[in-house]
Parts: structure tokens; C-alpha cells; sequence
């Protein structure tokens, strides 16, 4: 009995695989992996982290914290984020607000021993009760966050460092922040841009360099990326190709909406977008196994579902 994949897309069972280098070759889409979040909050813990980063002196009190946003109905993600080289202590929060359009960006740099309180406050009370030592604000800054943490998978450790050297080398005029765990491993190298709040997998140097820079057509990456953080798993299918087919970066710079109603064995959904509206149907893909990194034959594997696009019609 297997857990409902095709058992034939499970590696060999004399073979122990990094879990990205096999869902690469099964040729899994990664589109509808991606957070959906209202905020991220990127809080600096000096390596060496352990697993979970979180259990990090002065900042185990974060997932409680994250929690009690929860229920405050705002949807947040914290990440742990490698201190910069200037020795100044950082919170970077990135907000959505008037709509869905780019992401606000904020950053505060308290004392470095008041790192841990003062995101407990942003994270609990919101990213509006506190304005002490606010640095920046705006949506200007170009920013890459790439997930590197050695500690949770050796695939996010090896590609996302390496993906971080050469995007420093290539593009150093943007910010590069290495990060903790953002779910997805297995489409390591994976990372978030902003302000625009899409984040990508099995990325390249030079297609990260291409997305930062906005150069070339979205359709020419559009296959990397693992969703808009403004919607759902189903939203994000259908805001991507949306995006692909409307092949204009300025689509990032604007508010839109995506709705999806789950219909028969799919989902109905609409994108609205700088006047445009987009009906999109979204249905079950492949059902395939998400495999246990450098285990033998890559088990014990977990269900995963991709999900494909059948239909997009603009009215």
C-alpha cells in the first residue's frame, strides 16, 4: 500500500538523496508553496543557530509571540535573519497594506540586548506600537532574503549560502539577508524578494540577478516562482499565471485581488489586476512523494500535491 504518489517517483532505495536535488528531478512545480502573510518580520540572531532557531537564547519567546498575533487575526511570519557586517542590530518588518499592492518596509535598530523584547512587542502589539529608533520606511529598498540554515536542512545550508555569494558578487548594490527556515526546503535554493513579496525556488544566480533587476520577461522565470505571499496555495497558481501571461514587472508595483472558489474537483478563480480581469481554473496535478532528506530510498516520504493551471481566459 503506498500513501496515494506514484511509488515511481520515489529515488531508488539503494540511493539517499538531498530532498531539492530530487524534487528537481522529478521536475515538481513549486508554484502554491509560497507564505501567505500580511507581514514578515526578520529579526536578527547571531549564528550559530540551532533547530529551531528559536530555541536561541533571548528569542524563545518568538513563536508564542507569532501566535498571539494569530489571534489577533493578522497573518505573520518571523524569521531569524544573519547579522549584517556593520555591527548594527536590526528589525526588518515588510507589511501589506492600502491593498495588496508593494510591501511596506520598516526597520528599527534597537540596542542589540533589547532585540528580543522589542520584537515581542511588534510581533503581540503590532508593527504600529512602536516607533523608537525607526531607521527607514518606505517600499524603496530592493531586498533579497534567502533561506540558509544549515541547522534545519542541509539543502536550504548548501545551495542558499552558495546562492547568497553569488548574488552578492553579481548585484552588490542589493541587500542580501540570510535567513531562517521559510518552509519549502525541498526547492532549496529558495528566497523572498521585496517589496514585491514573491518567493521563489530552484532559483539560479543569474535568474535571482534578472528578478532583482527586473530585467528580461516575469514569463522567463515565472516557472521558479512558489508564489505571491498576498493569496492562498490556489491564489498563488492563479496569480502566477496571471503574471506570466500579463508579462509586465510593473504588475508588482500595483494593488490587485485574487479570489478562488473551490468548484468540482478544482478551484475557480479570478485575478483583477490594473483594470484587467482574469477567470483562471486551478485543478490537482501530480500526487508526489516529499521525500526525507539523504534518507535511504527517501523514506519515510510524505504526500505533496502539485497543482496545474487548465484554463485562463481575460473577459
Amino acid at each position: 500500500m503506498t500513501a496515494g504518489y506514484d511509488p515511481s517517483l520515489l529515488p531508488p532505495a539503494d540511493e539517499a538523496p538531498r530532498c531539492a536535488a530530487h524534487t528537481a528531478a522529478i521536475n515538481v512545480d513549486p508554484v502554491g508553496s509560497a507564505l501567505w502573510v500580511d507581514e514578515v518580520v526578520m529579526i536578527d540572531v547571531p549564528l550559530p543557530w540551532p533547530k529551531p532557531v528559536w530555541a536561541a537564547d533571548g528569542v524563545t519567546h518568538i513563536p508564542e509571540a507569532v501566535m498571539a498575533a494569530g489571534e489577533q487575526g493578522r497573518r505573520v511570519r518571523a524569521l531569524a535573519a544573519v547579522p549584517m557586517d556593520d555591527g548594527v542590530a536590526r528589525i526588518v518588518a515588510y507589511e501589506r497594506v492600502d491593498g495588496s499592492g508593494p510591501m511596506l518596509r520598516r526597520e528599527w535598530r534597537p540596542d542589540r540586548s533589547d532585540i528580543g523584547s522589542l520584537a515581542d512587542r511588534l510581533l503581540r502589539d503590532g508593527l504600529d506600537a512602536v516607533d523608537d529608533d525607526l531607521a527607514e520606511s518606505g517600499p524603496e529598498i530592493r531586498e533579497v532574503a534567502i533561506c540558509a540554515q544549515g541547522s534545519h536542512d542541509i539543502c536550504c545550508g548548501a545551495e542558499g549560502m552558495r546562492l547568497v555569494g553569488q548574488i552578492e558578487a553579481m548585484r552588490p548594490d542589493v541587500t542580501v539577508r540570510k535567513v531562517s527556515h521559510t518552509g519549502g526546503h525541498r526547492y532549496a535554493p529558495t528566497g523572498l524578494t521585496f517589496p514585491d513579496g514573491r518567493m521563489w525556488g530552484f532559483v539560479t544566480a543569474d535568474e535571482m540577478a534578472a528578478i532583482v533587476a527586473r530585467s528580461g520577461l516575469p514569463s522567463s522565470v515565472a516557472d521558479r516562482c512558489r508564489g505571491w505571499m498576498g493569496a492562498d496555495s490556489v491564489g498563488q497558481v492563479a496569480e502566477r499565471a496571471v503574471f506570466a501571461v500579463v508579462d509586465d514587472w510593473l504588475m508588482d508595483d500595483v494593488a490587485r485581488s485574487v479570489t478562488s472558489a473551490e468548484i468540482g474537483d478544482g478551484w475557480d478563480c479570478t485575478v483583477e489586476v490594473v483594470g484587467r480581469v482574469f477567470d483562471v481554473r486551478v485543478e490537482s496535478g501530480r500526487s508526489v512523494p516529499t521525500i526525507t532528506c539523504r534518507a535511504d530510498g527517501g523514506l519515510p516520504a510524505k504526500l505533496g500535491r502539485e497543482y496545474v493551471v487548465t484554463a485562463l481566459s481575460e473577459r
